[in-house]
């Protein structure tokens, strides 16, 4: 059976993730490899996994991280060096790395699965999802005003759909494996864990990170 394997967050993070898949036996031949956004920023190393993952010719889906790094580029505001800066590490290479980045869909679904950054309105369809909730909702208030606000549900405790979600974004959140959503967003930036779902056996591979990269703001 060929499988699909979904990675969380990467954010940088290029030693956990090439251990990761090894760990997960990952064979460019017969499986089909889907990263669920954010493999830029924050992590120590994002230039280094960007080139990794595009010479891999996989699937990328556009995560809040991704948006945040197009929008610095084309509407200014750079100011020079950051202790991790993607800009700066991809020099020459950064319009055709923003082009590729531009080409990332912010959902992909089959007739199993919904693969999404962040998730979904409950109340609606992803197609019918802005991009904006595809990217970053956590919680749902019923209106989409405040998507991360820890008074309100998660999106996923409301969602009822038939096909199964599978989203990162949430590091708070941690790893969470529920019969119709599956959340890998395990914190590997934050000293967490590097998670891969592989499909459909719903097995979850993980590995540690090395350090504790950035602290929990």
């Amino acid at each position: 059976m060929n499988r699909t394997l979904f990675i969380g967050d990467v954010h940088g993070c290029i030693e956990e993730l090439k251990e990761l898949l090894i760990k997960a036996s990952y064979d460019s031949q017969s499986d089909r490899l889907i990263y669920l956004g954010d493999i830029l920023n924050k992590g120590p190393k994002s230039a280094e996994v960007l080139r990794f993952v595009r010479a891999q010719k996989v699937e990328c889906i556009l995560g809040n991280n991704e948006v945040g790094f197009l929008d610095l580029v084309k509407n200014g505001g750079y100011q020079g060096s950051s202790i991790y800066n993607v800009i700066d590490d991809l020099g020459d290479d950064l319009d055709d790395y923003c082009q590729w980045i531009e080409s990332f869909p912010t959902y992909i679904e089959e007739d199993d699965f919904i693969a999404v950054h962040a998730g979904i309105d409950p109340s609606k369809t992803v197609s019918e999802s802005s991009i904006r909730v595809r990217t970053t909702i956590r919680t749902w208030d019923g209106k989409g005003a405040n998507l991360n606000n820890h008074s309100d549900p998660n999106w996923y405790e409301l969602y009822n759909g038939k096909k199964t979600i599978i989203y990162g974004h949430y590091a708070a959140d941690g790893l969470q494996v529920r019969d119709k959503t599956i959340g890998l967003d395990s914190g590997c930036v934050f000293g967490g864990e590097l998670s891969c779902l592989v499909w459909p056996t719903r097995e979850v591979i993980q590995v540690k990170a090395k350090k504790k990269y950035l602290k929990v703001s």
